[in-house]
């Protein structure tokens, strides 16, 4: 009886270790897959006959880089007739730091978390509309209270301003109003 087991054991083994495929060594084939969920609406602001034109587009992700990213690769959609301004401008990076607003100016307490968002751009200068698009389409972020706008690399640009959309409330849509 153990003789049976013993041969059984030992033909399962030889069974298994010749299953007709010959051992390979590591093969590399590149970055590993980046696996991506499905992308969702979000709303950014184009441009509309000099003003801004809150619109859906499709975003990768609800992370704030991708909303950046996908704003300055909006394209003009004729159908709407809407454009963009940040066309010969080119996003090369955003920061979130926690945002310490004058105690009188803030009373939220349901938002105790909020973020100043710097946004670093390059490429020609930046008009008017073009800071209303990206200080405004950051406002539609509840946790985003404040934006900084530079033209140029991180840590080469000098003091930042801060901006909120308030100051483009004259670039509202007709029969429309802007994030504060």
């Amino acid at each position: 009886m153990r003789g049976a087991r013993a041969f059984l054991v030992a033909l399962t083994a030889a069974v298994v270790a010749a299953c007709g495929v010959p051992p390979t060594g590591v093969v590399d084939t590149g970055p590993a897959p980046i696996a991506r969920g499905a992308s969702s609406l979000t709303r950014i602001y184009l441009v509309r006959d000099g003003r801004l034109q809150l619109t859906n587009v499709a975003v990768g992700s609800a992370h704030v880089n991708d909303l950046m990213a996908t704003l300055f690769k909006a394209g003009a959609q004729p159908a709407d007739r809407l454009t963009t301004a940040l066309d010969g401008l080119h996003l090369a990076e955003v920061q979130l730091v926690r945002y310490a607003p004058d105690p009188s100016s803030r009373n939220d307490p349901d938002n105790t978390v909020t973020l100043r968002m710097r946004v670093f751009v390059s490429g020609l200068k930046i008009s008017r509309i073009a800071m209303a698009q990206i200080t405004c389409t950051a406002r539609l972020r509840s946790e985003v209270w404040a934006v900084e706008i530079a033209h140029g690399t991180p840590g080469d640009t000098g003091p930042l301003k801060v901006h909120t959309c308030r100051e483009y409330w004259d670039l509202a849509p007709k029969n429309g109003h802007l994030p504060p």
